[in-house]
C-alpha cells in the first residue's frame, strides 16, 4: 500500500485567527518541500526496485535455459546408452577377444591395457607423420640370416598342435569368461542408466521450480506496476490540490498584509504626536536648567579666584623655604659623596684583587671540567660504537633484538612506521613493544610466504625489522584540526572565567578595598632602598614563621599578611606582555613565595582560608603565568624538548610546593564538622548549601575544574616531557619534579574525596564532573612515566641486572620516584580501568616493566621501605583483574618482576604489617592466571595466600561496623593495608579456592 503522505493530502485546520493562518501559510512551503523530497525518494526506491526485478528476471531466464540444456544433454546420453549393445567376441582363435576379456592386451610380448596402447599409439603418431614410408622401413632392425627357416620349423613342430579335447576345453573357458563379462557390463549399464534417469528427474524438477518462480515474478511485476500507477495518480491529484491551496493562500496573505500596513501607519502617527509633545517639554526644562547652571558657574568662579590668590601667596612662601633647605641638603650630599668616593675606591681595589684570584681559580676548575667532559665523551663514543656493532651483529645473524635491556624513550629524529599495521613508532621503547605485541606477530605470521610451519618469535622479529619497520620520509608538520583545538581552548577559557567569577563573587568587594590600601604608588621598577627594605621584612617574617607556630601563622594571616604577599607577587604578571620585566627582583619574589609557604606549612586554618577566600585561584593563575612564559604554547611543545630551563628555577618550584602543601593540608583535614571554625565568616556566606561538607566539596570541585580548564596540567606535561636525562647533578630540576608530582598526587586524592562516588575503589559507576580523569588519560599520566623512565635509564645504570653494588641512584632520583609512584597509586584509586589501560598500552607497558624491575633491584641492594611499598602497591593495581597486565609482570629477563616480588626478604612473609603490603599484590598478579601461579609456587606456597584471604574475610564483618561510622574520613578509603582496597571483595572466595586448587 502507498505511504500515508502520498495517499491523501493534509487538510487545513478549521477556524483560527489571522496570526495562526499566517503561521500555517509559512509552514506550508516547508511541508510541500518535504512532500517533494518524499516523492523523489519514493521514485528512487521504485526505480531501484525495478532494476533489481529486471536483474532477477534475467538471472531466472538464464537458469531456465541452463536447465533445459542440461535436460536435453541427459536425454541424449540415456538414448545413446540404451542403443549401445553388448557384443563380446567368442571366436576360438581370437587371442584379442580373450585378452579383452581379461581387461588387457598382449602387445609385443608385454601385457598392456587399452589405455597404454592408445598412449603408445599417440606417442608414435607424430613420428609417423614426420617420416616417409621408406624411412620407416629403413629404420626397422634387419633380421639375422636363417631367421625365416628357423621360425618355419618352430611353428611347424608337431608339439604345437592341440588335441580336440584341449581345444574344446579352451573354447568352453572362453565362452564362460565372455558370459561373465557380458553380465558385468549389463549390470554397469543398468546402474549408469538409473543414475542418468535420476539426474534427469532432478533437472526436470529444478526446471519446473524455475518456471514457477518466473510466473510468480511476473505476477509481482504486474502488482508493482499497478502500485506505481496508483502512486502516480495520487501524486497528480495531490499536486492539483496544492495548486488550488496556493491560490487561496496568496489571496489571504495579500489581505492580511494590507490590514497590517494600515495598522502600522496608525501606530506611527500616534508615536509621532507623542514624541513631539515630549520634545517640547524637554526643551523647556533644559532652558530652565541652563539658566540655573549659569548662575552657579558665576558664583563658583568668584570663589575660585579668591582661593587662587591665597594659594599663590602660600606657594611663594614655601618656595623660599624649600630653596634654603635644598641648598643645605646639597652641601651635606657633597660631603657624603666625597666620603663615599674614597670608600668605593678602596673597595674597588679589594674587589679587583679578589676577582683576579677567583678568575684564576675558575679557569683552573674550568680546565679540569673540560678534561673530564672530554674523557666522558670519548667513553660514551666508544660505548655507542660497541652497541652499534652488537646491534649490527644481531641483525646480520638473524637473532632478534633483546627487549630486556633498557631501550631509550628518546623520540626518533625521523619517526618510523609499521607498514603492516599502519602504526606510528616514535621511540625505541614503542618499537620493541609493538614488535612483541600479539596483533603484530599474528599479522606477520599470516602474511608470511613460508608454508608448512609457523614462524618462531625470533624469525617474526627479524622479519619485522627487515621488511615492515620503515622510516617516514615526509612527515606533515601541520597541526591536526587546529580549528577544533582553538574552539576547545576558547570553551575552556570561558568555563574558567565563569568558575573564577563564581568563586570570587562573595569577597570581591572586600578584596578590592584591601588592594586599594596596599597598592604601590610608583609604576616603574622598585628603587634599591625599597628592595632592601622589602627583603629585610620578608627575612624577619620567614624567621618568625620557621618555627611553624600555628598561633603566629594565624595572627600573620589575620593581620592581612597573605593579601600583602599576594600584592607583591602580582608584580610578576603583566597583562600586555608575558616577557615584560618584573617590577620586583627575582630574589625578592622567591623570598615572598618562601614566606607564603611558611604561612601555610602544617596550618589547616590558613589552608582552609586560602581555599574559601579564593586566594587559591591567584596561586593557580600565577603558576600558569610562569609556565606560559617558559613553556611555549605551540603544537611542537608536546614533543617535550621546547621547555625553557628557567621553568625549573625557584619561583615556579616554590609555587608548586605551596600548592602541594595546601592540597596535603586539605586532605588531612577532610571536613568532619569541626575544622572550619577559623573561617566562620566565609562559611556563613554559604547558606545555600545544605552542610559544610557540601560547601567544601563544591569548592574543591570548582578548583579542580578551574585547574583543568586553564591548561595547567598540559603545561606540566610539557615540563615532564622536557626531562630527557638524569637529574643527579641538577637538584633544581629534581625539586621541581618532586613538587609537581606531589601536586598531581594531591589533586587526585582531593578529586577522589569529593567526586560523589562510593568509597569502593572497584566501583565502576564513576562520576568525574571536573574532567581530571579525561585530561590525565589524554596526556598519558601527564608524561610522568616518560620522565621517570628517562631519569632512571638515561644515566649511568643501563642494565640493573649487571650494575655493580657501587652504582646506585642519587637521593634526589629516589625522591622523584617515590612521588611519581604515589601519583600513580592515587590515580589508580581514582580510576583503576583508566590507569590500567594507560600503563598497559604499547610502549608504556614496556617502560613500566623496566621501571618496576629497576626499582625492585635498587630496593634489594639498599634499604628504602617507602619506595619498595609504593612499587609493590603500584604493581598490584596494575595487574588486578587484568590478564594482559599479568602477562607483562612475568615476561622479560629473569628474575622477572613477579619473581623479584617473591624473592623479597623474609620479613615480608612473616611480619603481619609487611604481609598486608605484599600479599594483596601477589594475589592480584596471579589470580586466574595459571602461568603466574606456577611461577609463584616455585618461590612460595599458595596456601599462605589462601590463608591470608580467609583471615581477612573473617575479620571483615567486624570491621564493617566500625568503618560505617567513619566513612567521612578520607584516608579510610585509601588504607593500603586493607585487602578490600587492593582486591575486590566479591572475588575473595573465588581467589581462595583458586590458590587452594592443586
Amino acid at each position: 500500500a502507498p505511504p500515508p503522505d502520498l495517499a491523501t493530502p493534509p487538510s487545513p485546520a478549521p477556524g483560527g485567527g489571522g496570526a495562526q493562518r499566517a503561521g500555517a501559510a509559512g509552514a506550508e512551503p516547508a511541508a510541500r518541500r518535504g512532500a517533494v523530497l518524499r516523492r523523489h525518494s519514493m521514485a528512487e526506491v521504485l526505480a531501484k526496485k525495478e532494476e533489481l526485478a529486471d536483474r532477477l528476471e534475467k538471472a531466472n531466464e538464464e537458469a531456465i535455459a541452463s536447465a533445459i540444456a542440461e535436460e536435453e544433454q541427459l536425454t541424449r546420453e540415456i538414448e545413446a546408452e540404451e542403443n549401445n549393445d553388448i557384443n563380446i567376441e567368442t571366436d576360438n582363435d581370437s587371442d584379442f577377444s580373450a585378452s579383452m576379456g581379461n581387461g588387457s592386451i598382449s602387445f609385443c610380448g608385454m601385457s598392456m591395457d587399452w589405455n597404454d596402447v592408445l598412449a603408445d599409439y599417440e606417442a608414435r603418431e607424430s613420428w609417423r607423420q614426420s617420416n616417409s614410408w621408406g624411412d620407416r622401413v629403413e629404420e626397422e632392425p634387419a633380421r639375422p640370416p636363417g631367421h625365416g627357416i628357423h621360425m618355419h620349423e618352430k611353428l611347424s613342430s608337431p608339439s604345437r598342435k592341440r588335441t580336440i579335447a584341449e581345444s574344446k576345453k579352451k573354447h568352453e573357458e572362453k565362452q564362460m569368461k565372455a558370459q561373465q563379462l557380458r553380465e558385468k557390463l549389463r549390470e554397469e549399464k543398468t546402474l549408469k542408466l538409473q543414475k542418468l534417469m535420476e539426474r534427469e528427474k532432478d533437472v526436470r524438477k529444478w526446471k519446473e521450480e524455475l518456471l514457477d518462480q518466473r510466473r510468480r515474478m511476473m505476477e509481482e511485476k504486474l502488482l508493482h506496476a499497478e502500485f506505481k500507477r496508483e502512486v502516480q495518480l495520487q501524486a497528480i491529484v495531490k499536486k492539483a490540490q496544492e495548486e488550488e491551496a496556493k491560490v487561496n493562500e496568496i489571496a489571504f496573505i495579500n489581505t492580511l498584509e494590507a490590514q497590517n500596513k494600515r495598522h502600522d501607519v496608525l501606530n506611527k502617527l500616534k508615536e509621532y504626536e507623542q514624541r513631539l509633545n515630549e520634545l517640547q517639554e524637554e526643551r523647556q526644562r533644559r532652558q530652565e536648567e541652563k539658566q540655573a547652571r549659569d548662575e552657579a558657574v558665576q558664583e563658583r568662579k568668584r570663589a575660585l579666584e579668591a582661593e587662587r590668590q591665597a594659594r599663590v601667596e602660600e606657594l611663594l612662601m614655601k618656595r623660599k623655604e624649600q630653596e634654603a633647605r635644598i641648598e643645605q641638603q646639597r652641601q651635606e650630599k657633597e660631603k657624603a659623596r666625597e666620603d663615599a668616593a674614597r670608600e668605593r675606591a678602596r673597595d674597588r681595589e679589594e674587589r679587583l684583587a679578589a676577582l683576579t684570584a677567583a678568575q684564576q681559580e675558575a679557569m683552573e676548575e674550568l680546565q679540569k671540567k673540560i678534561q673530564l667532559k672530554h674523557d666522558e665523551s670519548i667513553r660514551r663514543h666508544m660505548e655507542q660504537i660497541e652497541q652499534r656493532k652488537e646491534k649490527a651483529a644481531e641483525l646480520s645473524s638473524g637473532r632478534h633484538a633483546n627487549t630486556d635491556y633498557a631501550p631509550k624513550l628518546t623520540p626518533y629524529e625521523r619517526k618510523k612506521q609499521c607498514s603492516l599495521c599502519s602504526v606510528m613508532i616514535s621511540s625505541e621503547v614503542y618499537l620493541f613493544s609493538h614488535i612483541k605485541g600479539k596483533k603484530h606477530q599474528q599479522a606477520v605470521r599470516e602474511n608470511s610466504s613460508i608454508q608448512g610451519r609457523e614462524l618462531s618469535d625470533e624469525e617474526v622479529e627479524h622479519l619485522s625489522l627487515k621488511k615492515y619497520i620503515v622510516d617516514i620520509v615526509i612527515e606533515s608538520s601541520l597541526p591536526v584540526e587546529p580549528l577544533k583545538e582553538g574552539e576547545e581552548k576558547q570553551k575552556n577559557k570561558k568555563k574558567a572565567k565563569k568558575l573564577k567569577a563564581r568563586m570570587n563573587s562573595r569577597l570581591q568587594r572586600l578584596a578590592k578595598d584591601l588592594f586599594k590600601h596596599l597598592q604601590m604608588q610608583d609604576s616603574g621598577l622598585l628603587a634599591n632602598n625599597k628592595v632592601s627594605a622589602l627583603d629585610r621584612t620578608l627575612g624577619e617574617i620567614s624567621r618568625i614563621l620557621e618555627k611553624e607556630n600555628t598561633a603566629d601563622q594565624i595572627a600573620f594571616r589575620a593581620a592581612g599578611g597573605l593579601t600583602a604577599l599576594e600584592h607583591v607577587l602580582q608584580a610578576v604578571t603583566s597583562p600586555t606582555n608575558l616577557n615584560a620585566i618584573s617590577r620586583v627582583p627575582f630574589k625578592s619574589l622567591c623570598n615572598t613565595v618562601n614566606a607564603y609557604g611558611l604561612t601555610c606549612s602544617n596550618c589547616t586554618e590558613n589552608c582552609t582560608y586560602i581555599l574559601f577566600s579564593n586566594k587559591i585561584t591567584f596561586l593557580m593563575d600565577l603558576l600558569m603565568h610562569q609556565l606560559t612564559v617558559n613553556v611555549p604554547d605551540d603544537h611542537n611543545a608536546t614533543s617535550g624538548r621546547s621547555a625553557n630551563k628557567q621553568v625549573f628555577e625557584g619561583l615556579t618550584t616554590g609555587l608548586l610546593r605551596i600548592t602541594a602543601m595546601i592540597f596535603r593540608c586539605l586532605i588531612s583535614s577532610f571536613p568532619d564538622g569541626n575544622n572550619y571554625s577559623t573561617a566562620l565568616k566565609i562559611i556563613q556566606e554559604v547558606k545555600s548549601k545544605s552542610s559544610q561538607v557540601e560547601a567544601f566539596n563544591s569548592r574543591v570541585q570548582d578548583l579542580i575544574s578551574y585547574v583543568v580548564n586553564i591548561g595547567l596540567i598540559d603545561k606540566l606535561c610539557c615540563c615532564f616531557l622536557s626531562v630527557q636525562g638524569p637529574i643527579d647533578e641538577n637538584p633544581k630540576i629534581a625539586t621541581f619534579l618532586q613538587n609537581a608530582t606531589a601536586v598531581l598526587h594531591g589533586i587526585c586524592q582531593l578529586c577522589f574525596a569529593v567526586n560523589g562516588r562510593s568509597w569502593n575503589i572497584f566501583d565502576n559507576t564513576r562520576q568525574d564532573p571536573t574532567g581530571l580523569t579525561a585530561v590525565l588519560q589524554s596526556t598519558d599520566l601527564v608524561g610522568v612515566l616518560h620522565m621517570l623512565y628517562c631519569v632512571l635509564f638515561h644515566g649511568t645504570i643501563s642494565d640493573p641486572n649487571t650494575a655493580s653494588p657501587k652504582d646506585s641512584y642519587a637521593e634526589n632520583t629516589i625522591q622523584v620516584a617515590i612521588q611519581s609512584l604515589r601519583f600513580f597509586n592515587s590515580f589508580a584509586v581514582l580510576d583503576l580501568p583508566a590507569f590500567q589501560s594507560i600503563v598497559g598500552a604499547e610502549g608504556l607497558s614496556l617502560a613500566f616493566r623496566h621501571i618496576t624491575s629497576s626499582l625492585l633491584w635498587y630496593c634489594s641492594q639498599h634499604t628504602c621501605e617507602r619506595l619498595l611499598h609504593e612499587v609493590i602497591i603500584c604493581v598490584g593495581y596494575f595487574t588486578v583483574n587484568n590478564t594482559d597486565n599479568q602477562i607483562i609482570v612475568q615476561s622479560g629477563r629473569h628474575p622477572t618482576v613477579l619473581q623479584k616480588l617473591c624473592q623479597l626478604p623474609f620479613q615480608y612473609f612473616s611480619d603481619p604489617r609487611l604481609i598486608k603490603v605484599l600479599f594483596p599484590s601477589l594475589i592480584a598478579a596471579c589470580y586466574n592466571n595459571s602461568q603466574n601461579k606456577i611461577i609463584l609456587e616455585q618461590e612460595m606456597s599458595c596456601v599462605l595466600l589462601a590463608t591470608f584471604i580467609q583471615d581477612f574475610a573473617q575479620s571483615s564483618g567486624q570491621m564493617d561496623n566500625q568503618l560505617s561510622h567513619q566513612r567521612e574520613k578520607f584516608f579510610n578509603s585509601q588504607d593500603y593495608l586493607e585487602l578490600s582496597n587492593r582486591f575486590p571483595r566479591q572475588s575473595w572466595e573465588e581467589a581462595r579456592q583458586f590458590f587452594l586448587k592443586k
